[in-house]
């Protein structure tokens, strides 16, 4: 079995994630068992998983091999397996519904997002209106956990069940020492295999879980961290023998200007100090691989000599590659694209000021941000497209997914990140055959974009440059098309067949 470790699945997912369902559905492909496996409790797991074309066998999460409830029968919860008292009055809704007693309010449904009636979430109020607990249902229709709050809503403690309705693990938390939030301090899990367990932290339990599945399937196994500075350390720690691997989804360093001398990332500083436990690392570039062999030179002991194997975080399936080619000169209007985080380190504000500087030229030209992050960045970037006048131009339209119909309504690729280990997007673009457009930086650009042939490489910080360059593209049909073709064709370099290739030489995988 092939483990990929990670922290969650969300409803907005980052490239972490989009790079395990990718790797995932390149496994299942090959017929390979493997499983995306996450540590944090959340009930709608499987609500977000099975979004992202993923079922229960796909993913295997921490809370759930504890409570017994990896591989249950999914079905529809409503109000009436609440048991609610029939003496109180029930006002419904679509997302939050009351049940009063007397006119007091007694408890509020919360209510399955995308599900009528369903069950999230039930909060029961003490005689003062205050929040005394709140019972947690999974998505597949079952009580799952009840917290015990404080009076600003937070929990003190928790009781994660079986499905029969039996105690599996309790957690605990404490103030933390600058006093602004809380922390777990303990966890206890419950007559596993009869006997009681104590943990101090996610950290440590994840540790023995880890082990326990390897166990279970008698140390046969390949883990592969995926999610840096929590799933990397709890490998390094596991006891039972498996091949481990880390892989980088991000720079090592903390400083993208200078890779081989600067500070380690702070996520990756345990991995290195440890290197001889693990069987290899795992990058998405060549020029990645190549900075990390020199850096591992500098050390002393075995760890200096482990495997660097590199494997590109998409894979395209056959059916895509196929697909019948889009002409650009066939799509409405003149739209650019850009799909990932908004971030700071991704450079969206520049890409902003730059496209500013396309439409005097192109004034048809629209640019269609989708993404998410910080509230308070993304609302400095709606500033800044209002400072400019961009608002007909430039629009924030959040998350998308699934995010291909809207590769195939865009003409053009931008990013223009000031870092970026691999920008999965690109790749995806390249498979809808829209030519990409980015700043020269660490490191995936340059290996992805074939500069002048399916997309231009812009001299960092080079505004005028980069307008210029998809001002070209809007405006030469005949560039824009040969591009496009260019771009189908490089998508063949993240074939299925090459990228398993990749995986057999890297892992052993048969």
């Amino acid at each position: 079995m092939y483990y990929f470790l990670n922290q969650y699945i969300k409803a907005l997912n980052s490239s972490v994630e989009h790079i395990e369902f990718k790797r995932q559905a390149l496994f299942k492909h090959e017929r390979v068992h493997s499983k995306i496996v996450t540590r944090d409790y959340d009930s709608m797991l499987h609500l977000n998983a099975a979004n992202f074309g993923l079922n229960q066998n796909d993913v295997l999460n921490m809370y759930d091999y504890f409570q017994g409830t990896t591989d249950v029968k999914e079905k529809s919860s409503s109000v009436s397996d609440l048991n609610i008292p029939i003496s109180y009055q029930m006002h419904y809704n679509s997302n939050v519904s009351e049940a009063l007693q007397g006119g007091r309010l007694a408890e509020t449904i919360h209510h399955t997002p995308t599900r009528v009636g369903e069950i999230a979430s039930v909060e029961h109020y003490d005689a003062f209106s205050n929040i005394a607990n709140r019972v947690i249902w999974d998505s597949r229709g079952f009580k799952s956990c009840t917290q015990f709050l404080d009076f600003d809503g937070d929990p003190l403690a928790e009781i994660f069940y079986h499905l029969d309705g039996t105690r599996a693990l309790e957690r605990y938390w404490e103030i933390t020492e600058d006093g602004k939030g809380k922390v777990i301090f303990n966890i206890h899990l419950i007559n596993y295999k009869g006997s009681d367990y104590y943990f101090n932290t996610e950290e440590d339990l994840f540790t023995f879980f880890l082990d326990e599945i390897n166990e279970q399937n008698h140390e046969e196994n390949t883990f592969i961290a995926d999610r840096p500075g929590v799933a990397d350390i709890p490998l390094i720690r596991m006891k039972s023998k498996a091949k481990k691997y880390v892989f980088f989804p991000i720079l090592h360093a903390a400083n993208p200007d200078d890779l081989i001398h600067s500070e380690l990332e702070p996520s990756y500083q345990e991995v290195f100090n440890h290197l001889d436990k693990l069987d290899g690392l795992i990058v998405m570039t060549d020029n990645q691989a190549r900075q990390l062999r020199i850096r591992l030179k500098r050390l002393k002991g075995k760890g200096r000599n482990i495997p660097i194997s590199v494997i590109p975080g998409a894979a395209i399936d056959n059916k895509e590659l196929k697909a019948e080619h889009l002409s650009p000169l066939n799509k409405q209007g003149n739209q650019v694209i850009y799909a990932g985080r908004l971030g700071v380190d991704k450079g969206v504000d520049n890409l902003i000021r730059a496209f500013a500087l396309v439409v005097p030229q192109v004034p048809d030209a629209v640019l269609d941000i989708r993404g998410f992050g910080d509230g308070d960045f993304v609302n400095s970037l709606k500033d800044l497209i209002n400072q400019l006048g961009m608002q007909n131009n430039i629009h924030i339209s959040g998350y998308s997914n699934p995010i291909d119909p809207l590769y195939d309504q865009s003409k053009i690729f931008a990013g223009a990140a000031h870092q970026d280990a691999f920008p999965l997007a690109m790749v995806e673009a390249l498979g809808h055959g829209l030519p990409l457009v980015a700043f020269d930086t660490n490191f995936g650009p340059a290996e992805i974009i074939d500069d002048k042939v399916n997309g231009f490489l812009v001299q960092p910080g080079d505004l005028y440059g980069f307008a210029q360059h998809i001002i070209t593209l809007l405006t030469n049909d005949a560039m824009l098309q040969r591009m496009s073709e260019n771009a189908y064709e490089s998508a063949k370099n993240y074939s299925y067949p090459k990228v398993w290739k990749k995986w057999r030489s890297a892992v052993g995988v048969k």
